[in-house]
């Protein structure tokens, strides 16, 4: 479960540690944290592209994880599409 509060939202994780997502979801430039450190950074700074962004995923994270979390949270944020 994702819920959003003023640019961050909380990702509910079953089988570890919940992650924080802070920054600016509408333009995807955001961090994602298990608490302890950054385990993805998101960006869509250097595209010209539309709906073209970047995410790094720390060695060590579950990349389909944060995949998720960020398909997710584009579809949450930009609803209308």
């Amino acid at each position: 479960m994702i819920t959003p509060l003023r640019e961050r939202w909380t990702v509910k994780v079953a089988d570890g540690p919940d992650l924080k997502v802070q920054g600016n979801i509408v333009d995807h430039e955001y961090a994602i944290e298990d608490g302890r450190s950054k385990v993805a950074e998101v960006s869509m700074k250097w595209f010209r592209v539309a709906d073209t962004y970047w995410v790094e995923v720390a060695p060590g994270q579950d990349p389909v994880l944060i995949l998720a979390v960020t398909a997710v949270l584009d579809q949450m944020a930009h609803e209308a599409r």
